[in-house]
């Protein structure tokens, strides 16, 4: 906007003073003309040849036309197409106008002279073709080295605005990539120093944040590892009580004991899984090449007895599949999702675990045929102790945030789809595929429940 203004104040300014230049010579004719003007007897002629009037007519751009008219009107020398002027001056004066002969545009010059019939008004006027030319030719020329000094002061302006603002990008970059529990501090070495301050005080928040979350952490862990042995004990008490001759009310109300104390210490597992699966809930060691293959085989002696017991077809797919992970961690994962699958699915139903690979991925899924997760529930089985409504069993509603939390860890991707036939429930896991040639290792065995 301010360019275009610019630049019209600059044609207008220049125009007006180009106008100045041609009304002057414009009027040039009319006072050769007004020279020639004299008197004889009792009226006004022209003494002036018609040659040297052709010559004042001559330009080679424009079209001029003369015209000497008496004070009554009388045309002495010229053509009678030139329009009077829109007022008599007073003698000696001129003036300037706008006007049309023949339908075009004209400007016109006109000299009074006195004489004693009255004023004799002489005018010279000329098409507009040198103006027209002369106005384009300020407006290209005001306009283009404006324009050229905007687009260069704007390429200067965002590459300027771009390359300070840089540090800050990098800066939103780096905490868009973090997931919601990396509270690492931010590097602020790159930064501008008006910008230090800003990352030095959002390190603080995060240091503050992460030394509360450490307490929470450290509190549940603590917490469930006390309740498992007081809790063990107490299962085992009631195990024997069970076994000793009582009357029917108490074996009953034994039953539902036992049964309270299984799903407390099952709780309490899970609470010690989630604590290691979260940041900083695990001694950090570099990840190592493990084949999501033999994951999946050392879970087979803990879960096929356990499906059998449900009459659960619970078969094993495997193809070799390399990452770049932690053993045990994998195996909490694992462990989960096939709770989660033996626990929900009807008797006779069917499981299937699988591991292939992708192009670059690695993918372990389990696959049941039970009644399925809804589509608008899928974004939130995730979340620590949410439960489907409506959902059948006794579950804590922990599995599938422990199996989130170790997906997270090991920057892998998890998806719940439908299963075969759009009937059950289909989780895959995605993990980036390790490099070929790696030494794979296989986890250790292991039994009972999850630890």
């Amino acid at each position: 906007m301010l360019l275009v203004s610019g630049a019209l104040l600059s044609y207008a300014v220049a125009l007006r003073s180009a106008n100045v230049a041609y009304d002057r010579a414009l009027l040039d004719p009319a006072l050769t003309l007004a020279a020639h003007v004299k008197t004889v007897g009792d009226r006004s002629v022209v003494d002036l040849p018609k040659v040297a009037q052709d010559m004042l007519r001559a330009d080679s751009v424009d079209r001029r036309y003369l015209s000497v008219t008496s004070a009554a009107g009388e045309l002495l020398a010229g053509q009678t197409e030139v329009p009077k002027p829109p007022s008599m001056a007073p003698d000696g004066h001129r003036m300037f106008y706008d006007s049309r002969v023949a339908g075009e545009k004209v400007r016109v010059a006109a000299l009074f002279l006195p004489s004693a019939e009255g004023p004799i008004v002489i005018q010279v006027a000329e098409t507009l073709l040198k103006r027209n030319r002369l106005a384009r030719e300020i407006l290209v020329g005001e306009t283009i080295p404006a324009l050229l000094i905007a687009v260069v002061a704007m390429v200067l302006v965002w590459f300027g605005i771009r390359r300070s603002l840089a540090p800050l990008e990098r800066l939103r970059a780096e905490i868009a990539e973090r997931s919601a529990r990396d509270l690492r501090p931010l590097d602020g070495s790159y930064a501008p120093s008006e910008v230090r301050p800003l990352v030095h005080t959002l390190n603080e928040l995060l240091l503050d944040l992460h030394d509360a979350l450490g307490a929470q952490q450290r509190f549940t862990a603590n917490a469930a590892h006390q309740l498992r042995t007081p809790l063990a004990g107490l299962q085992t008490q009631v195990e024997l009580a069970l076994r000793q001759p009582a009357p029917t009310a108490l074996v009953h109300s034994l039953k539902q004991l036992h049964g309270a104390t299984v799903r407390a210490s099952h709780l309490a597992n899970q609470l010690l899984a989630l604590a290691r699966a979260e940041p900083g809930g695990h001694r950090a060691e570099a990840p190592r090449p493990i084949d999501l293959r033999s994951v999946a085989q050392d879970a087979a002696s803990l879960w096929v007895p356990r499906a059998l017991l449900k009459d659960l077809d619970l078969g094993f797919e495997l193809e070799p599949a390399p990452i770049l992970g932690d053993a045990r961690l994998l195996r909490d994962l694992l462990d989960n999702l096939l709770e989660n699958a033996i626990r929900y699915t009807p008797d006779s139903g069917r499981i299937t675990v699988r591991t292939t690979t992708a192009g670059e991925q690695s993918v372990l899924s389990v696959e049941d045929d039970g009644p399925g997760i809804a589509q608008q529930e899928r974004s939130q089985v995730f979340q620590r102790f949410y439960r489907v409504p409506g959902a059948a069993g006794d579950g804590s509603g922990l599995g599938l945030a422990i199996v989130q939390e170790i997906v997270n860890a090991h920057g892998a991707t998890i998806s719940i789809d439908d299963g075969a036939q759009g009937r059950g429930t289909l989780i895959s896991v995605r993990f980036k595929r390790a490099p070929s040639g790696a030494p794979f290792i296989a986890p250790a065995q292991r039994g009972g429940s999850i630890q």
